[in-house]
């Protein structure tokens, strides 16, 4: 029930009785009133719809406030705020992106050689799932055009592959770079041949289901709100618990949830003939877990045949309907988007201090050093997590630069080593430093009672 229509319900009762049932509603519940009353007589009076009694007003705002906000147990203001940032959220197979979603219900047989999994589309993101025979030669080009759009085309931007199956991620070929707007119909081009392809669009959260969101703790990091919601398949009896992340800034993002396995990052990336390769540490998470009343702890494990990333629908083994609590030490978010670009000058010989601060917006570092090592190659040296949230470790981040043809990169703590590599002898190359990844420490505990 949306909020006009519980206006027109509560304007057509009587007042006594509207008093009577919103006061039983109430009834154990502690909320603070005086915010609900101020943010709903000024909803309210924005609205061109015109109550008949001033004396309903009150009642009517916490009804509304109550109902939309799916508010049972606690402080209004604290709750309303968390579930509010939730508001924009879209679950798609196992994850859930920001705004509006389009996705394959069901898999999509394009010929006898090519099966298409999964295909989600959604803001910034446009990933697709193929189980094919066909090796990535004989796929050929992979180009997806938006039928709203046809002036755009989005390839492969990166991928991986197992067992005659592929994983795609696409970006923005025509502008050369992530910007993806969320769309249902398209044309996709495989092994030379065109194929129309039309998508489902996905339901946003739903916020009259119940989301339990965390408590506030020493770590718990400002800006940062968690929560979780869970659903009991009836067809296989699973339960599954769904971790929804969102933050006050808008341009971070969820890359995983849970404490990175691996604590130190090496990165590579090299200028070939065929464009820039790379590679990088894995951010596999330390298991996640829920505990029961009597402190059992069982994990939180990635559903089979799971699609979408990062995933945050979990399967667990935990009693179904008693009281547990769900404990996130981390997560790892990150920007993706340049940070900063700059001209580096590189010695003929020996070192020289540089001493220059690089702003990731919630954390900081510093360039400290650039070492000469060889005619062909230079070292650079920064100190990370110079000047932010304590909890909040800059975990990587790509350097970059058209001038160099390898990067080596090291992160361990509160230092990163780069090397360089060149062609030949040079003493000047342009850096960009982008894609910055955070680990976020929030200790984050959520009561699902």
């Amino acid at each position: 029930m949306n909020e006009d229509r519980l206006n027109e319900l509560l304007n057509n009762c009587d007042d006594d009785l509207i008093e009577k049932e919103i006061d039983k509603l109430l009834e154990g519940v502690e909320i603070n009133m005086d915010s609900i009353k101020k943010k709903a007589y000024q909803k309210l009076n924005n609205s061109n719809k015109k109550v008949r009694r001033k004396k309903r007003l009150p009642y009517i705002a916490a009804a509304v406030c109550i109902c939309s906000l799916s508010l049972t147990s606690a402080y209004a203001e604290d709750i309303s705020q968390a579930i509010k940032s939730f508001m924009n959220k879209t679950p798609v197979y196992s994850t859930m992106v920001d705004g509006d979603a389009y996705c394959l219900n069901e898999k999509y047989e394009l010929n006898k050689d090519i099966t298409i999994n999964s295909v989600m589309s959604s803001k910034g993101k446009l990933e697709m799932k193929l189980t094919t025979n066909l090796s990535k030669d004989e796929l050929k080009d992979i180009n997806i055009i938006s039928k709203n759009n046809s002036d755009t085309v989005y390839s492969p931007g990166g991928y991986s592959e197992g067992e005659n199956e592929y994983f795609f991620s696409f970006m923005n070929e025509t502008k050369n770079n992530y910007d993806i707007k969320a769309f249902k119909d398209f044309k996709l081009v495989i092994a030379g041949k065109s194929y129309d392809v039309s998508l489902e669009k996905a339901k946003s959260l739903d916020l009259n289901k119940k989301i339990y969101t965390a408590e506030a703790k020493v770590n718990n990091i400002k800006g940062v709100n968690v929560g979780v919601t869970k659903t009991v398949d009836k067809n296989n009896n699973k339960f599954y618990l769904q971790l929804i992340t969102s933050f006050e800034d808008k341009d971070l993002k969820l890359n995983t949830l849970g404490k990175p396995i691996a604590r130190k990052v090496e990165c590579m990336l090299e200028n070939g003939k065929n464009g820039i390769s790379s590679s990088s540490t894995s951010s596999k998470p330390e298991d996640i877990y829920v505990f029961d009343e009597m402190n059992n702890k069982y994990k939180l494990s990635i559903p089979e045949n799971s699609k979408g990333r990062p995933v945050t629908t979990f399967e667990t083994k935990a009693p179904k309907n008693k009281n547990l609590v769900v404990k996130l030490p981390a997560l790892v978010a990150c920007y993706e988007k340049t940070i900063d670009t700059f001209s580096l000058d590189i010695p003929s010989k020996g070192e020289k201090i540089l001493n220059k601060k690089i702003d990731f917006n919630i954390q900081k570092a510093v360039l400290k050093k650039i070492t000469r090592v060889s005619s062909t190659s230079a070292k650079v040296e920064f100190e990370l997590n110079t000047d932010g949230d304590k909890n909040i470790d800059i975990r990587s981040f790509d350097f970059y630069s058209r001038d160099v043809k390898k990067i080596n990169a090291e992160f361990n703590g509160d230092k990163a080593v780069i090397n360089l590599e060149f062609d030949k002898n040079i003493d000047n190359a342009n850096i960009e430093i982008s894609y910055p990844e955070f680990t976020i420490n929030g200790d984050w505990v959520i009561n699902m009672k």
